[in-house]
């Protein structure tokens, strides 16, 4: 355990009170399922944490070794992280990153909606990106919610009724995996088996828990045509995982199945969270269901002696 200012401590992974960790994230206003233990123990390679106080504030320190040196860095399918506490209100984390330790020599980390950094960049060797994600309320009745849908949409979901398609809930997550896998590896090709090992294996946790559900759109014949699957938890519907086949693509299958997504959680109070990217096609798809444009911050941090500090 190192001590820092602000009350804020450094912890390794085996110092950390599990229970106290899990029960700050759970009741923060800006929790997230990313930060819960057992995501970050499956799905980082290794984390650490920054915690103020009794477990009131917490930061999660995912981190990875490469040539001799620590870094931080963004775990595949954890969109974002940063700090979490009981307030649900936009707060300045600078204090949480000056206590991050010397020996994490660069950072390249994704914080939540509600972080933001004001202090010092110039001196910081901080660089700062602003991300956008997309948002949907699930507060109203389906057929308010509906009324929001963009004409393209509307129009690719009465093509997907018109086909006969049909859904099929509570698949085994590696059928949805492998098929994402076949239809996405020449897009994805960064994504390792590893990774997908370590995605299988983080759903059935979720699922056992009652934190994921898994979606297929099939065609009359029982072709799967498209996939989804989502985490779930007291605040939000989480798209972890989607995608379609060329013929799914033609028949609106993967329109089909976001709408079944949006249909099953309306009225729960909760927000749908499209985790989707800065491309543009990928933004555009997200906002024909009636979501909204969230921004998050990106933040580099390079302290790399020289050369290495050309890698990254």
């Amino acid at each position: 355990m190192i001590e820092s200012g602000d009350d804020i401590k450094f912890l390794n992974r085996d110092e950390i009170d599990t229970d106290k960790w899990d029960n700050c994230i759970m009741h923060a206003g800006n929790g997230l399922i990313y930060a819960r233990s057992f995501y970050l123990d499956i799905m980082s390679a290794n984390w650490s944490a920054l915690v103020k106080g009794d477990y009131q504030e917490v930061m999660p320190l995912t981190w990875n070794r490469k040539f001799g040196f620590n870094y931080l860095y963004q775990p595949y399918f954890t969109k974002t992280l940063g700090v979490f506490r009981k307030e649900n209100t936009l707060f300045e984390i600078s204090p949480f990153l000056k206590a991050i330790p010397d020996h994490y020599k660069y950072w390249d980390i994704d914080l939540n909606e509600n972080n933001f950094v004001s202090w010092e960049r110039e001196n910081f060797k901080l660089r700062q990106y602003s991300r956008t994600n997309h948002f949907l309320p699930l507060n109203n009745a389906y057929q308010v919610i509906s009324l929001r849908y963009k004409r393209l949409a509307k129009r690719m979901l009465r093509k997907a009724i018109s086909g006969h398609l049909q859904i099929s809930k509570g698949v085994l997550p590696e059928v949805i995996i492998q098929s994402y896998r076949k239809d996405y590896a020449k897009k994805t090709p960064s994504i390792k088996a590893p990774v997908y090992n370590k995605l299988t294996e983080c759903i059935q946790v979720a699922i056992e828990n009652n934190l994921a559900k898994t979606y297929l759109a099939l065609s009359q014949s029982g072709e799967i045509l498209a996939y989804y699957i989502i985490l779930t938890d007291q605040h939000f519907i989480y798209s972890l995982l989607g995608g379609s086949t060329k013929e799914g693509k033609q028949c609106g299958a993967f329109y089909f199945l976001t709408d079944a997504i949006i249909k099953d959680h309306a009225e729960s109070g909760k927000i749908f969270r499209f985790e989707g990217s800065d491309m543009p096609g990928i933004s555009f798809f997200n906002a024909l269901f009636g979501s909204h444009p969230v921004n998050y911050q990106h933040i580099i941090m390079n302290r790399l002696p020289f050369p290495f500090r050309f890698f990254k």
